[in-house]
């Protein structure tokens, strides 16, 4: 018998209760796992109720493994919550590259969002901690910030910093965005802000020459062409330089 049901949704609209990833990115890297709870499919219809521990594996194949293909390095996947309503075959998890269409297994046809995981140069699944509750929106931390393509940056007009493999591609994904600017000289200001932003979201002054400064920022992520991204600008130019990390991000389920 599976552990597990699926009944016709009555809860809440976006109701969800446990369901957290859990990694240590150590036993062994290449598996999570998903603590017991229930949520809403992604149609609202079926109510999924999961009594196990699931454990799905990114280097396996299917139900409790990645949906298509092999897994890749550096790479954003969503994991989902997969579940056959018809003749209740036991509900697993799976990885895949798409948010709102897995590849699904055999006889399965509903699913739901739980969150994401990102893999590193070596197509190891990140170490990382992501919340649980009763609501839809939950947080991930990385455990170390992971670098932008901004590793020296001094632009000073608006640059796009493009944040794709880093955090969702959804409009308006708030990102705590971790950096560390060296000023060439006393008050110089670093700005932050939404991808297409017009005001300035965030600023850092600089206070002494050459003396790096570190912050963290919450800003939110627009997306250019597709792609979630910020904009970062210094006030002046020469000399100057920032790198731009992503620390963590919130997201909806």
């Amino acid at each position: 018998m599976p552990v597990s049901s699926v009944q016709y949704g009555q809860e809440p609209w976006k109701y969800v209760n446990g369901l957290q990833i859990s990694n240590d990115g150590t036993t062994p890297d290449e598996i999570i796992d998903i603590s017991v709870g229930s949520i809403l499919d992604s149609t609202g219809v079926y109510q999924l109720i999961s009594d196990a521990v699931l454990s799905p594996s990114i280097v396996q194949s299917g139900l409790n493994g990645l949906d298509s293909g092999t897994v890749a390095a550096d790479t954003l996947y969503a994991v989902h919550l997969v579940a056959d309503p018809v003749t209740q075959q036991a509900m697993g998890a799976m990885f895949s590259l798409s948010a709102t269409a897995p590849l699904m297994p055999f006889g399965y046809s509903a699913f739901a969002l739980l969150g994401y995981v990102r893999t590193d140069a070596t197509s190891d699944i990140l170490l990382g901690y992501w919340t649980a509750g009763n609501g839809g929106r939950r947080t991930f931390m990385y455990d170390a910030p992971i670098a932008t393509a901004i590793t020296a940056g001094a632009a000073t007009s608006d640059t796009a910093v493009v944040l794709t493999t880093f955090v969702p591609a959804v409009q308006n994904t708030p990102v705590w965005v971790k950096f560390a600017m060296t000023p060439a000289a006393a008050s110089r200001t670093l700005t932050l802000k939404t991808y297409g932003a017009v005001g300035d979201m965030y600023q850092a002054t600089s206070q002494v020459t050459s003396v790096v400064l570190r912050d963290t920022a919450y800003v939110l992520a627009g997306l250019n062409s597709g792609a979630p991204s910020i904009e970062y600008l210094w006030s002046a130019g020469g000399g100057d330089a920032v790198a731009i990390n992503v620390a963590g991000y919130e997201f909806f389920i």
